[in-house]
């Protein structure tokens, strides 16, 4: 994410209703990033569960160490999922807090929290942390042996390997979405054919997760099979396959038909694929969807923008943050934020004023961020 510069600030004089015009840059500077703290605080005390959530991620994604005491807090909400945002976060801000709440909450209620907890024990521990990670592989939990597991091979202790790809057949059908997703994040050359053989899976479900896990990674060898995915009748599985194309230069001139499919999700995963290999075609795409009748594409539109430079994408941002439904304007603003830069910053500072919470908190977590020295 690009700071802004100091030219960039006085963009906000044009924003009298935050009380910031006439001040000395320095000055503007404290009173946003007071203003945003205060957002982030003030919403993490909202009766809304989903409020507190989107401030403990917010917290974490502005890599601000002064919010620690709100992510704290938040890994002990009566929300899951603010738990396991506040702990995710607080991976991304300090690692002896972020250890020291993993350690506690690898007995959470939620199997999910506790999962997270040991995968970051796992990734963030280094050398002294694997016994107690190994420890975790006699647990009575799935979950919590696959994540147990997965970190040890992420560590070289590639025998462990065998506990991830055992799930592949479990009777729960999570319990194999996530074995997937955990061999998506080992990610190693030595786990990419036990994901490719899954493209041959019987349930659509699988070949979607499979597909997901080998994004960014898919190899050359992969590439005759995709074709032949991408022209499935399942939505979901042509929608992974293209997003899977998308490091694969080869396979532009397949990816161009889909940009005109009958289903928006794969349009879009078309044009993120082709922007991925610097292609200009079917930039169209990300215009018409953000009109979309279903506010999910709207919203996974918005989303990808935040990672997806095109020409217009600014525009197009403001498009959705103007969108009539919740998911699509906090989908832009997190987008917003992603984007970073100049532009971004007097977008962001608006936003402190929207009439929806978790807009101004995803607004105030962004700011923060761009506003650390």
């Amino acid at each position: 994410m690009t700071r802004p510069t100091a030219a960039c600030l006085l963009v906000l004089f044009a924003v009298p209703a935050m009380g910031f015009a006439d001040s000395p840059t320095a000055a503007v500077v404290e009173k946003i990033r007071a203003t945003s703290v205060a957002v982030l605080r003030n919403a993490y005390k909202n009766e809304q569960a989903f409020v507190r959530a989107a401030a403990a991620r917010a917290a974490g994604e502005s890599r601000d160490a002064q919010l620690v005491p709100l992510l704290n807090a938040a890994t002990e909400d009566v929300y899951p999922t603010a738990r396991l945002f506040a702990l995710q976060g607080l991976q991304k801000v300090s690692r002896a807090d972020v250890l020291r709440a993993a350690r506690r909450m690898t007995d959470d209620a939620d199997i999910w929290v506790r999962s997270a907890a040991v995968e970051i024990l796992g990734d963030e521990g280094g050398p002294d942390a694997v016994d107690e990670v190994r420890a975790f592989l006699k647990s009575y939990d799935v979950p919590m042996r696959m994540a147990a597991s997965s970190g040890l091979v992420k560590r070289g202790e590639k025998k462990y390997l065998q506990n991830v790809l055992a799930p592949l057949t479990h009777p729960v059908a999570d319990r194999r979405y996530q074995a997937i997703g955990y061999l998506g994040k080992i990610g190693t050359r030595e786990v990419l054919p036990h994901l490719a053989k899954l493209f041959d899976h019987a349930e659509p479900e699988m070949v979607f997760y499979s597909l997901k896990a080998v994004a960014g990674k898919a190899t050359a060898e992969m590439l005759p099979k995709l074709r032949e995915l991408i022209a499935r009748d399942n939505a979901s599985v042509r929608y992974a396959a293209a997003l899977a194309m998308g490091n694969l230069r080869a396979a532009q001139s397949d990816l161009l038909p889909l940009c005109v499919d009958d289903d928006g999700m794969v349009r879009l995963a078309a044009a993120v694929a082709l922007s991925r290999m610097d292609s200009d075609s079917c930039q169209n795409v990300f215009a018409d969807l953000l009109r979309h009748p279903d506010f999910g594409v709207r919203s996974a539109t918005a989303r990808v923008l935040g990672e997806t430079k095109i020409l217009g994408r600014v525009s197009l941002l403001k498009t959705a943050l103007r969108d009539d439904h919740s998911r699509v304007r906090t989908a832009a603003v997190r987008a917003v934020g992603m984007m970073g830069g100049a532009e971004a910053f007097p977008i962001l500072v608006e936003l402190l004023q929207d009439s929806l919470a978790v807009v101004r908190v995803y607004a105030a977590g962004n700011l923060i961020h761009l506003l650390r020295p």
